[in-house]
């Protein structure tokens, strides 16, 4: 049945900028020099020609300190709330989005999408299409967005399976399908070209935080409130793997860049690596020298195998070797949650974001702070734009902003959103993101000329 928080409020998922509004009211990196493409130039200034500053990355693993592997918890179930019943075309009322409203000095936005009747939790741009987005909402609903030859004309289908809260959208690697992930404990997948239910996969006892595809194939991964990941075909509905070990709900994670590994980390304080194949625990990190909180999020090296960089609410991040199982730094410069973290693929940087309203970038050749991006609430989101040293960043009051993260200097600040900004997702081009609010709006910005 549909979770429904006492009153008759939709039941919200633990999604980074979710968590956040609601805080609000109570191996080694490779380094490459390389040019920015000509598509971000302008957003970057310049002063980029030179790269001299950046040094390669070198983390001696001898000086790191090994993660203890403690004994692994039996997994437990979560209850479910009880289903209270209320007008179906009500709009959608989240206790957690209250006293958040945002007065925006402009609308900014090329797009305003307003097929929703709540709030805007998750969205995702196809990697092969500039003109398809996915969002999914409180409403129980996702849809497949397409944006027409005039940029404010988008045009929505409406996909309808979930009973409960749409968490998490994601393309697949090709961008004809969608999965949508919800607190039910279900993940749809569903046809880009036509809006077509193909299969629903179940089996977790609790609901979905997050769905991520395989690279380069059609397997889905997904983490639950039950304290599982759960791996099935998604071209067949075949449950392939669960992964089960942890003793909390399954927060964040993903596959590794190549495919081979599985990765979670969850609310009980430890990040595992898996092997697909077994569901065997290759790798635990928890304890001393890890996190000393739950792990919110993760982010992993696109060229080095095994690096990852870790959030906690203990303020903290680190970053870790999944190959190695060693933590090779802690990175301490926040002093609220961390929500959100990106390792630049290009650069030896991090960036983490945090409920203190802090974008902290870091050096990783020290473990120190190369700079610091301040927001006017907490941070929400970011992405790293590939090729360049300039990010992107959302927050809860309400902006999406490109930052350039040698000068430290704010390129673009986009306005609209009444509430804040819980999820964004950049297009296949990075000119362009897509953000999903609270105020139970998507908006589409343009960023870069």
């Amino acid at each position: 049945p549909a979770r429904t928080a006492p009153g008759g409020h939709r039941r919200s998922p633990r999604t980074a900028g979710n968590a956040v509004a609601v805080a609000e009211q109570r191996s080694t990196p490779r380094s490459f020099v390389m040019d920015p493409p000509t598509s971000i130039r302008s957003a970057m200034g310049a002063d980029h020609d030179d790269d001299g500053d950046m040094e390669p990355v070198f983390i001696d693993e001898g000086d790191c300190e090994v993660a203890l592997d403690l004994d692994e918890e039996d997994d437990a179930p979560m209850d479910s709330d009880d289903e209270i019943e209320g007008d179906p075309d009500a709009p959608i009322e989240d206790r957690d989005a209250e006293g958040t409203d945002v007065v925006p000095p402009s609308e900014d936005a090329a797009a305003v999408v307003r097929a929703h009747r709540g709030s805007v939790y998750a969205c995702a741009w196809s990697p092969t299409a500039a003109d398809c987005f996915a969002t999914g909402g409180g409403d129980d609903c996702a849809y497949v967005h397409r944006i027409g030859p005039d940029a404010s004309a988008v045009t929505s289908v409406a996909l309808k399976a979930h009973t409960d809260t749409v968490s998490s959208v994601a393309f697949n690697h090709d961008g004809s399908l969608l999965a949508t992930g919800g607190l039910e404990g279900r993940a749809c997948i569903w046809s880009v070209s036509t809006g077509e239910l193909l299969r629903t996969l179940e089996g977790p006892g609790g609901g979905l935080e997050w769905v991520r595809w395989h690279p380069k194939g059609n397997v889905l991964l997904a983490g639950s409130e039950d304290f599982t990941a759960w791996m099935w075909n998604a071209d067949n509905a075949e449950l392939m793997q669960v992964f089960a070990g942890h003793s909390n709900s399954v927060l964040c994670g993903g596959f590794s860049p190549d495919g081979r590994g599985v990765v979670t980390g969850s609310f009980d304080g430890s990040l595992r690596v898996w092997a697909p194949r077994t569901g065997e625990c290759v790798t635990l990190f928890q304890g001393h020298p890890f996190h000393d909180g739950p792990v919110t999020c993760v982010d992993f090296h696109a060229a080095t195998p095994g690096l990852m960089l870790t959030g906690s609410e203990d303020n903290t991040c680190r970053l870790v070797s999944g190959e190695s199982g060693k933590v090779l730094g802690t990175l301490a410069g926040h002093t609220e949650t961390v929500e959100c973290v990106g390792l630049s693929a290009d650069f030896p940087l991090a960036a983490s974001g945090a409920i203190d309203a802090k974008c902290v970038v870091w050096d990783l050749n020290t473990s120190q702070p190369r700079t610091t991006l301040m927001h006017d609430k907490a941070v929400s989101a970011l992405k790293w734009i590939p090729g360049t040293a300039c990010l992107y960043s959302t927050s809860i009051d309400g902006c999406v902003r490109l930052w350039d993260t040698r000068t430290s200097q704010c390129q673009a600040a986009k306005w609209g959103h009444t509430k804040g900004v819980l999820d964004f997702a950049p297009s296949p081009d990075f000119k362009s993101v897509v953000t999903a609010s609270d105020d139970h709006t998507a908006r589409v910005f343009q960023m870069v000329q």
